[in-house]
Parts: structure tokens; sequence; C-alpha cells
């Protein structure tokens, strides 16, 4: 909470990835939430808009711990564990410094999910991971 405006907070980099551009699931809900007459064009939703429609979806959201895992050609991922929605505050404030704690040197992905709908994804390469080679086991 921002002690100035009394607004609720999170991070800027999680705030950009669920109403960014390249993840539209949140943008596309603030959209076609507005009512419009048949025939309409459907307004781009205001960046007001947006935030509130975040913040009704994001504190309903699961997250998945993926391991990215090379084998050969083939790039296939490992659940390494999941977050139901509110507990997984630490990680969202340090991801970098957590993921390196709980889950050692690796490139992982985070999934963010609300309900079966998969909302937005990032990769983080953990503790200096520089390729699949470094991988611990």
């Amino acid at each position: 909470m921002d002690p100035n405006t009394g607004e609720r907070e999170v991070p800027k980099w999680l705030y950009k990835l669920f109403t960014g551009h390249a993840y539209p699931y949140v943008r596309r809900q603030a959209k076609f939430a507005k009512d419009v007459r048949p025939g309409e064009e459907r307004p781009e939703p205001t960046a007001d808009e947006i935030k509130a429609k975040f913040w009704e979806i994001f504190p309903q959201c699961r997250l998945k711990v993926l391991q990215e895992v090379k084998t050969g050609m083939i790039v296939s991922f490992v659940e390494l564990g999941e977050y139901e929605p509110g507990t997984y505050q630490e990680l969202i404030d340090n991801p970098e410094e957590f993921l390196a704690k709980h889950y050692g040197k690796k490139k992982i992905k985070l999934n963010f999910y609300l309900g079966e709908n998969s909302v937005c994804t990032i990769n983080f390469k953990v503790a200096g991971w520089a390729s699949h080679d470094d991988d611990e086991h």
C-alpha cells in the first residue's frame, strides 16, 4: 500500500507483465467489460479501467513455477511448484532472490493462471544461469 496515496501496489515488472501488450488477457477483459450497442466498435479500455481489471484478476491468480529443460533439440518444462492466490508475495517482491533460494541455478518460467486460463508468463535466468549445461539436477 502506498502510504501517500493509499493505493494498493505491486512491483512495476508485475503490473507491466499483466497489463502490457505482450499478454493481452487483462486488457481484453477490460475492453469486453464495456457495454456497447450492436454495430458499435468496442473502444479500447482506459488506463483506469485496465488498472481496475488488474486488481480484479491478479488477486485471484495462482502461480506455477517451471524449469526449462532441454534434451537434444527438445525443450520441455518440469513443474517445480505451485502457489495459490495470495501466497507468493515474497516471490513477486524479489523474484531472482526467491527463486535462487528455493530452486537454485536454473532457467525458470513463471506462469500465472486465473482458473484454467493462462494470464501471462515470464522467464528468469536464476543465480547466473547461462545455459542448459549449467542446470543443477
